[in-house]
């Protein structure tokens, strides 16, 4: 169990960058406010909000209506590190409230909401319908998109490349043997 307070201390910590920005309008403060420092585009170069403009399926979409879809996907990502963090871990007790664990060691979730929000945006960079957005993006082939999310392994098994959803998973069981410690048990009180 986790505050609505906790929740926004990390819908916060990490911002929508306008650096490149060739949109018709700006971004709202909300949307650029990253308390750690960070943006969503140090996760991966192409998670610009001028890549996600073109590539939304909403042709011409408003600039409330973006800045809405870009606080959803932020609020969305939040949720999801929550969820594969706490509730998914064998030592969660929905009975505990860990809002103090969330406040106080904020940096903890920092790579994982990032890592997120760059699976999703590249996610919807290979499934765009938008034309305007292929043309622009015409380097970007499938295959090298698929790479940049999975990553690559030799015929041994081996990775040669570690995708996003690698470092997800690591930054997820980073946090939870931070805030899950392993517990030593013994079953038997004679050692001798």
């Amino acid at each position: 169990m986790y505050t609505q307070e906790a929740i926004d201390v990390l819908i916060n910590r990490i911002g929508w960058s306008d650096l490149s920005s060739g949109l018709p309008f700006g971004l709202t403060p909300e949307n650029k406010t990253a308390n750690s420092g960070k943006k969503f585009n140090w996760y991966h170069s192409l998670v610009l909000v001028d890549n996600i403009y073109a590539a939304v399926p909403e042709v011409e979409m408003s600039e409330s209506e973006f800045n809405n879809y870009l606080a959803d996907v932020r609020n969305q990502a939040v949720s999801n590190v929550l969820t594969s963090i706490f509730d998914t871990h064998v030592d969660y007790d929905p009975l505990v409230d860990y809002s103090n664990i969330i406040i106080n060691r904020s940096t903890l979730f920092d790579d994982s909401i990032g890592c997120s929000v760059a699976i999703k945006m590249i996610e919807l960079f290979i499934s765009t319908t938008r034309s305007n957005f292929n043309e622009r993006s015409a380097k970007m082939s499938y295959q090298s998109l698929k790479v940049e999310l999975e990553g690559a392994r030799n015929d041994n098994g081996h990775f040669i490349a570690k995708g996003i959803v690698y470092k997800l998973e690591q930054s997820i069981k980073k946090a939870q043997k931070i805030i899950f410690p392993f517990k030593i048990i013994v079953n038997n009180g004679k050692a001798w």
